[in-house]
C-alpha cells in the first residue's frame, strides 16, 4: 500500500514477504521483542518504510506499541507518517493514544514532527530478562487457590468466570484466542470458579518470549502475581524458550518487585514516548 502525506511524499506499507528488507533497521530494538515477533509473522502488526527495495527509515506498529528505526533525519518520511497516522491511514482509525520506542537517539528530536501537533511525554521504563526461576511458586499457592495452564479445557470449563481482559489480551496480541492457544501460552490462578490472576505471553521470536501479568483488584497483595508469573516462566523455560522478557514503568514498584522476586534481572532502562490524543484532527 502506498500512502501520500499532505506534502506529496509517499510512505509504503510492506507486505509480509517484504519485512526482511526492514529487519536490519530494527536490530537495535530487538529487546522490544514484539518488533521482531511482527517481522517474524508470529504476531500481528504493520511495517511502513520510505522505500520498499532499500528502506532507510521505518515505522512498525505492534499490539505492544510502535517503533521508529533507521535514519531519523528523513523529513519527508516523518511528515508523511504524521499525516498518515492522524488521518487514520496507518491503523485504519484515528488513534486515541500513541506509544513509541525509537532508535537511534536522534529520533527524539524528530518526534515533534511525527507526532505534531501533540507534545510527546517521556516515560522511563525497564526491561528485564529471566533465564531461571528463583521462586518456589508451587509451595506458595494458598490453599483456596489453584494454578492452571490456560488451554482449551480451562477456557471451556463449565461455570468458570473468565475475565474479559484475559480474552482481550489474547485476541489483541495474537490476532485471536485460537492463535494464542496455538502459538502462545499463559497461566491462571483460580479461586473457586473465577480466574483471579493471569499471566500471558505477549509475543514470541525465536527462543525468546515476553509475558505480562494482571490480577483482579480484590485479590491483590496476596502474592498471586509472583505465583502466576513464576508458573508461566517455569513453563516457558521448560518448553523451548531460553529467555523470558518483561517490561514495566520505573514508577511501578509492584511490577518491578514481582519481576525480581521471580528471578528476572534488569537488562536495561529505556524511554517510551507517548501522546494522548484529546481531539480529532480535521
Amino acid at each position: 500500500m502506498r500512502m501520500q502525506g499532505d506534502n506529496g511524499k509517499m510512505i509504503y506499507e510492506l507486505d509480509r514477504p517484504g519485512y526482511e528488507k526492514a529487519r536490519p533497521l530494527f536490530r537495535a530494538l530487538e529487546y522490544q521483542l514484539t518488533s521482531a515477533a511482527v517481522l517474524d509473522g508470529n504476531n500481528p502488526g504493520k511495517v511502513f518504510v520510505d522505500d520498499r527495495s532499500n528502506p532507510q527509515t521505518a515505522f512498525l506498529a505492534s499490539p505492544e506499541g510502535c517503533y521508529l528505526a533507521g535514519n531519523p533525519d528523513n523529513g519527508a518520511f516523518n511528515r508523511a507518517l504524521n499525516h498518515a497516522i492522524f488521518v487514520g491511514q496507518v491503523f485504519g482509525w484515528k488513534p486515541r493514544a500513541l506509544f513509541l520506542v525509537c532508535h537511534p537517539a536522534g529520533w527524539q528530536k524528530q518526534l515533534e514532527v511525527v507526532l505534531a501537533p501533540y507534545q510527546p511525554i517521556a516515560l522511563p521504563r525497564r526491561h528485564y530478562i529471566c533465564r531461571k526461576v528463583r521462586y518456589d511458586w508451587r509451595t506458595n499457592v494458598p490453599a483456596d487457590l489453584t494454578v492452571h495452564r490456560i488451554d482449551e479445557p480451562l477456557l471451556n470449563r463449565p461455570g468458570l468466570v473468565i475475565p474479559d481482559h484475559l480474552k482481550g489480551w489474547g485476541e489483541n496480541n495474537w490476532g485471536s484466542m485460537a492463535s494464542f492457544l496455538r502459538n502462545g501460552f499463559g497461566f491462571a490462578t483460580v479461586h473457586q470458579d473465577e480466574i483471579v490472576s493471569w499471566s500471558l505471553a505477549d509475543c514470541r521470536s525465536g527462543d525468546a518470549c515476553e509475558i505480562g501479568i494482571h490480577t483482579a483488584e480484590a485479590f491483590r497483595r496476596r502474592g498471586l502475581a509472583a505465583i502466576t508469573v513464576a508458573a508461566a516462566v517455569d513453563f516457558a523455560l521448560s518448553h523451548g524458550f531460553s529467555a523470558v522478557g518483561w517490561h514495566c514503568s520505573l514508577d511501578n514498584l509492584g511490577s518491578m518487585g514481582t519481576a525480581e522476586k521471580v528471578g528476572f534481572e534488569k537488562e536495561r532502562d529505556y524511554t517510551l514516548h507517548y501522546v494522548i490524543v484529546e481531539k480529532e484532527i480535521a
